[in-house]
């Protein structure tokens, strides 16, 4: 049985939350906790008579965390993200410093490191730190399912800003490359817009790869 991949753009920018359900166990994995994400969530989850069994965060950005402490509490499920979100979480920013606009504090139960691998059903999805658009981003991918959660690492078309504090073209560059060794039929499910596949992206990736910044 094939993972089944349930997509909710939330909040004021439109930023995708992923319930991701093993179909055997009934387990699901979440990927990101947008603004306005955590009662559809709960409601897709309830829906599909599946366990929300973790909350991985991509990166700290507002658009990506607003939820996560209420999805936490309210599930039960732990939160795992990059050592470098730690203090962004602990200390969240709102969204243009606007201080009307609060986000719960909290850290993560679980780190995960380039190299380390989460687990749902039989599936592994093998985390990897993709800088650039920010420090602490990473991505998850399937192998056997060939799929790749990355938050706003790849779009359809583009990467992630790096006009942004804590971006870095260097790290885009070098994301990029690394990015290129997965296999054409990937698909790409971004923090933002409608999938993609790695083979798609790739000539324009291929050209960023190719470039040297300063």
């Amino acid at each position: 049985m094939n993972l089944e991949i349930e997509t909710f753009p939330c909040g004021p920018i439109a930023t995708n939350a992923y319930l991701v359900i093993d179909p055997e166990t009934r387990q699901a994995l979440i990927v990101d906790a947008p603004p306005e994400s955590a009662d559809v969530l709960q409601e897709g989850a309830r829906d599909r008579g599946v366990r929300i069994s973790l909350v991985v965060i991509t990166h700290t950005h507002w658009d990506h965390i607003v939820d996560a402490a209420r999805l936490r509490r309210e599930t039960g499920a732990p939160l795992a993200a990059h050592p470098l979100a730690v203090p962004r979480l602990e200390g969240p920013r709102p969204p243009l410093g606007d201080p009307s606009f609060a986000i719960e504090p909290l850290s993560p139960d679980r780190l995960l490191e380039d190299g380390d691998t989460v687990e749902l059903g039989r599936w592994r999805f093998h985390v990897i730190h993709t800088p650039g658009h920010a420090s602490e981003q990473i991505s998850l991918f399937e192998p056997a399912a060939r799929v790749l959660f990355g938050g706003d690492t790849l779009f359809a078309g583009g990467y992630g800003r790096i006009d942004l504090p804590g971006a870095s073209v260097v790290q885009t560059v070098a994301t990029m490359r690394r990015l290129l060794e997965l296999p054409d039929d990937v698909t790409v499910y971004p923090g933002h817009g409608q999938p993609t596949t790695i083979g798609r992206e790739r000539p324009w990736m291929i050209q960023v790869a190719s470039s040297s910044p300063a």
